[in-house]
């Protein structure tokens, strides 16, 4: 039903949630998150990178200057149309402001949590 998801090791798509698509470091980025109950010891994301296929186009047919031209992969174009069928188009590709600062809440505990955790590597260290 989803080849492309499957190939990619995911299995359980009554449970994904949303997912995200950005651009990062020269890599799509395409992250799947999943609803899982409280407790669950299941990741509640995955995270996929996929390289850009760059190909050189011709930019101005008059003067023969030509330009590279980074597109996605197939790949990760296949596992978003699929996504999109599995929930039923009810992403949308806009970012609201809420979303960003849950975002950037997210961010500042990761942050929080690897800065203590070097902390307590170098006192160990001492």
């Amino acid at each position: 039903m989803y080849p492309t998801l499957e190939s990619m090791g995911i299995n359980s798509f009554e449970n994904i949630e949303k997912y995200t698509l950005r651009y990062e470091g020269g890599f799509d980025v395409l992250k799947i998150y999943y609803r899982r109950e409280k407790g669950s010891l299941l990741p509640k994301s995955k995270k996929f990178k996929f390289g850009r296929a760059t190909r050189t186009v011709l930019a101005d047919g008059g003067q023969q200057q030509y330009r590279e031209v980074s597109e996605p992969s197939l790949v990760v174009l296949r596992a978003v149309d699929e996504l999109g069928r599995l929930l039923g188009q009810e992403f949308e590709d806009k970012l609201t402001k809420e979303d960003l600062v849950k975002e950037l809440d997210h961010l500042e505990r990761v942050m929080a949590s690897k800065i203590a955790e070097i902390k307590e590597k170098i006192e160990k260290l001492s």
